[in-house]
């Protein structure tokens, strides 16, 4: 069984993701190491609008996804699938129409190389909520290019969950939305809980 994770930056999944494989037992496939310098270079750059850092950081998130992978086997939750980094891609690669057609052939061919997951949990949350995560949770190169990022931030937010519910059913994933706003980091965890238990009933 492979349980995946998936939402907006800051809509807590992480958390879940930590706590699901605490409770279920279960290995847990990070969306990235703490100290992976590259990908914490590369997104630094991107918060702070350099140059043609894009797609280098897109191809990066792809290939170390599936690279890491490949030390999974049986049963597993991944925090943020493969599938989700389509999304980011269409917003940091709109202006770069060329480029988007060489990033969508290489994305789909490592969709057909990865597991599927046998459900994708898809967290949702509103702006105001998304706006207090992330300040809340410290992190320097997002709070300070908060004011900067706020348009691309919004359009991502607008788009997330339609667009990768979408992306799922192109793929055939089974996936649930779960609206995370007003809810506790309790509530969320025994809502998925729940979900994943009747899949394996």
């Amino acid at each position: 069984m492979k349980i995946s994770v998936g939402g907006m930056i800051a809509s807590g999944k992480s958390t879940l993701v930590k706590r699901l494989g605490e409770a279920l037992n279960l290995p847990v496939l990070e969306e990235f190491e703490k100290d992976d310098e590259v990908f914490n270079t590369l997104l630094k750059w991107l918060y702070e609008q350099k140059n043609d850092v894009e797609m280098l950081l897109q191809i990066y998130f792809i290939h170390n996804h599936w690279l890491n992978q490949q030390k999974y086997e049986g049963n597993f939750i991944v925090d943020r699938d493969l599938v989700e980094h389509w999304l980011f891609a269409q917003h940091n690669l709109k202006k770069m129409p060329t480029i988007m057609n060489m990033y969508n052939g290489v994305f789909h061919a490592y969709m057909n190389q990865i597991r599927k997951p046998d459900l994708y949990i898809i967290l949702d949350v509103d702006w105001d909520h998304f706006k207090y995560r992330v300040l809340s949770r410290g992190r320097e190169q997002e709070i300070e290019n908060f004011d900067k990022n706020e348009p691309y931030f919004r359009s991502l937010l607008k788009d997330y969950v339609t667009k990768i519910a979408a992306q799922c059913a192109v793929y055939d994933i089974p996936y649930v939305i779960l609206n995370t706003s007003g809810k506790s980091e309790d509530e969320v965890f025994e809502l998925s809980l729940e979900l994943i238990n009747k899949i394996e009933a």
